[in-house]
């Protein structure tokens, strides 16, 4: 009888174990399958942006703009903005027409881009039918913008654009869209709106609206005495800072754009949106660390590697004297990005920095060979950076045999 129970709980146990495999198994098919699934629609995603990307570098917007679904752009954009009825009804009809839908759209890239767009896909990634894609814009004078786009797939997994997040401007896109129709007839109930406490006085709320009114006009004698008045509460409203900071851009007042600057500093220094906008404030003051802190939070924001953001970072961990972090992050940088100018640029200096005079030439190489830069005597002694490199041996030798062989 014990040697028959044995056999019987035997056999149940086989049983039991054979069941739990069973249900492992299926269960390891399961998550194979989402696995598959999520993989084929983050290539969807991939596939239809890349897509974009390759026309915009052919200078079409046309499936960029197709890609927006209009009427739940212009939903965003007016949303619960309290604008006037009439505007919101003369804008949704121009909008209809789909040149006037992409001229909008594409204006402000046209603006940035005058030497043709240069669009560059860093990321994408998805989960189920929601995505988001990272592009980068580069621009002359080594500049370059991120836009993130919040994305979508419509029930024929189409590539939806919901809207996105522009890193040079510091804003989103309906956000700042929406923005721009209260400052353009500002109201009371509008502006109120826009402010982020409770009980504000009349006194305040007109304030609000002559500082809108007067970045709309480019009044910024007007603008900066309103803004001086104010007290801490209206000065750090995101809506002020974002309008002043807008016109100082567009009318190209340095000095206006460094002043709000110093206050966007002051009251949003850790928001990765104003990241790009304050390396204009940094570098010039010399402030180095923070440079290298809205670096890295806007890396982290944006969850991108890319050679753009590594060479940034080897010009402000060099200028910290931080020499092999310098060399690390250029030397990634062409790594990762080998057309990359600017990326040259920085495992120059930093290989000069590092006394590592023979590297410095192969740099030089690329730099004069596929970049077409004159780099004899005279140009390095121009740079801060580089004037004692160019007294070395190496580059002398360097520099008599280009020139000996540019003569033959």
């Amino acid at each position: 009888m014990e040697k028959a129970g044995l056999q019987k709980a035997a056999k149940t146990l086989l049983f039991v174990a054979m069941m739990f495999a069973s249900v492992i198994a299926y269960g390891e098919a399961e998550v194979d399958e989402r696995e598959i699934e999520e993989a084929r629609l983050q290539q969807v995603f991939r596939d239809g942006m890349a897509t974009i990307v390759e026309d915009l570098n052919q200078g079409s917007f046309k499936r960029f703009v197709r890609a927006i679904d209009k009427q739940d752009m212009l939903d965003r954009i007016f949303g619960l903005r309290l604008i006037d009825q009439r505007i919101q009804r003369d804008f949704r009809e121009d909008m209809k027409k789909s040149d006037d839908f992409e001229n909008f759209i594409s204006t402000t890239f046209k603006n940035e881009a005058k030497d043709g767009i240069r669009a560059r896909l860093l990321t994408v990634e998805s989960r189920g039918t929601r995505g988001r894609a990272v592009i980068r814009f580069d621009m002359s004078h080594f500049q370059a913008n991120y836009i993130d786009y919040e994305l979508r797939l419509d029930e024929k997994e189409r590539l939806v654009i919901v809207d996105w997040d522009d890193y040079l401007w510091g804003h989103r896109f309906s956000d700042r869209t929406g923005l721009m129709f209260v400052q353009g007839q500002p109201n009371v109930n509008a502006v109120r709106k826009l402010i982020d406490y409770p009980n504000v006085r009349e006194a305040e709320i007109f304030q609000v609206m002559e500082a809108l009114k007067a970045a709309r006009d480019f009044d910024f004698e007007r603008y900066f005495g309103i803004f001086a008045k104010l007290d801490d509460k209206l000065k750090r409203q995101r809506a002020i800072l974002v309008v002043g900071l807008d016109a100082s851009k567009l009318a190209r007042k340095r000095r206006n754009q460094r002043k709000l600057l110093e206050a966007v500093d002051q009251y949003y220094p850790k928001d990765p949106l104003f990241a790009l906008s304050l390396l204009d404030y940094y570098f010039p003051d010399r402030q180095y660390q923070k440079a290298y802190d809205a670096l890295t939070r806007l890396k982290n924001k944006l969850r991108v590697d890319d050679g753009v953001t590594n060479a940034r970072l080897s010009a402000a961990t060099l200028v910290m004297g931080q020499v092999e972090d310098a060399l690390a992050f250029a030397n990634k940088s062409v790594e990762q990005e080998p057309e990359l100018e600017l990326g040259w640029w920085a495992v120059l200096r930093a290989q000069v920095a590092a006394g590592n005079n023979a590297a410095a030439i192969a740099s030089l190489d690329t730099l004069s060979t596929t970049f077409n830069h004159d780099l004899g005597p005279e140009a390095l002694s121009k740079d801060p950076s580089l004037k004692e490199f160019a007294r070395t041996a190496e580059y002398r030798g360097w520099h008599e045999k280009n020139a000996a062989s540019d003569q033959g």
